[in-house]
């Protein structure tokens, strides 16, 4: 009897050992490197073993997925992370796995800020932002390639002939994103003189006027050759020979630059050609008595009256050179009568000047 009792203890405890349940283990498959936009198929062939079936599914996040409550949902790939696989069984067991998800971040390689600059300074536009050179395995592509220096650098410098809208795409490891546009306008300052070539005769004096709407300094050239005003836009010029005066207007808040020109042919003249006004405030315009063409008559003399007939100036050989004052003071604001003795056989002049302070 002992012998059969040990024979049947033996049978049970193998019976027991065959029949014991494996736990519950998820399996949510392989990691995946993938591309924006790109669609793979979550988790393994067996998503689940051990417990009692029927099993439930549920991933997480639901970002991207079709569904989640399937052994093998659908991801369209926006972004990177982990996902999580639980597995529940009849028994309300949970087990849990999870699958990384890499996207690489292109998005950050981007074309830059809009821009803009003047014909002759483009060589100061540099494209992208400053992360793009320092991007090991990845390549940039630029489109159009007009204008660039390189349109596969990661910041080409661009020089465009006309406004230019450029694009960038970026590629790393077989994933490729356009990554934004910028915007590339061409500037321009309009600029001309009011009149083109004119002719006048020797000793008169003309203005010339630059119009342009945004230019915010002028400068004319050749400057100090029989010019006053010569930074403003309305010089005055009286040159002795033909001279071809041209003007730079600068835009200093877009850097912008125009050129234009002007020629004044003169015609040789000694007529003397008398100036009716003038304001001695001594800020550099028109603060003397001008007589044009007194430089061919030496020999000279010039008399200035007040009103009541009294002589205020007089001068041998007149260079152009009074300032309407009398014994070191200023005369008021009137008309005052001049005798110009020419020193020649042109003989006298007479006329009258008006003094404006």
């Amino acid at each position: 009897m002992r012998k059969k009792f040990s024979i049947l203890v033996l049978f049970i405890t193998l019976s027991v050992n065959y029949f014991a349940q494996s736990p519950l283990q998820a399996n949510a498959g392989n990691n995946f490197t993938l591309c924006p936009g790109a669609t793979v198929t979550l988790g393994s062939s067996i998503p689940a073993t051990g417990g009692t079936p029927p099993y439930i599914f549920n991933w997480s996040p639901a970002t991207g997925l079709n569904t989640t409550s399937v052994a093998n949902p659908t991801l369209t790939v926006t972004s990177g992370g982990y996902y999580v696989l639980e597995v529940r069984d009849t028994n309300d067991s949970l087990a849990i796995d999870s699958i990384l998800i890499t996207v690489p971040n292109l998005s950050i390689y981007t074309a830059g800020k809009d821009t803009a600059y003047c014909p002759g300074n483009a060589s100061n536009i540099i494209l992208g932002n400053p992360i793009n050179s320092s991007a090991p395995g990845i390549t940039f592509n630029w489109s159009p390639a007009s204008g660039l220096n390189n349109p596969t650098a990661p910041n080409p410098v661009a020089n465009p002939t006309t406004s230019t809208v450029y694009s960038l795409t970026v590629s790393n490891g077989g994933c490729s994103q356009q990554t934004g546009t910028v915007s590339v306008s061409l500037l321009g300052l309009s600029l001309s003189v009011t009149f083109k070539d004119t002719t006048i005769k020797e000793g008169v004096t003309i203005s010339l006027h630059a119009i342009s709407p945004t230019a915010t300094s002028y400068t004319w050239d050749p400057q100090f050759y029989f010019i006053k005003y010569q930074y403003t836009a309305n010089p005055d010029v009286n040159p002795i020979v033909s001279t071809t005066y041209t003007v730079t207007a600068l835009d200093e808040n877009t850097g912008c630059m125009a050129m234009d020109s002007v020629r004044v042919r003169v015609i040789p003249d000694d007529e003397l050609v008398f100036y009716s006004a003038f304001t001695p405030n001594n800020d550099g315009d028109n603060d003397v008595f001008y007589i044009g063409n007194i430089f061919k008559y030496p020999n000279n003399v010039l008399k200035v009256y007040n009103r009541y007939g009294q002589l205020i100036y007089t001068s041998s050989g007149y260079k152009n050179d009074w300032d309407g004052s009398y014994q070191g003071n200023k005369v008021p604001t009137g008309t005052y009568f001049y005798i110009l003795d020419s020193g020649t056989d042109k003989g006298k002049y007479t006329g009258s000047v008006t003094i404006l302070r």
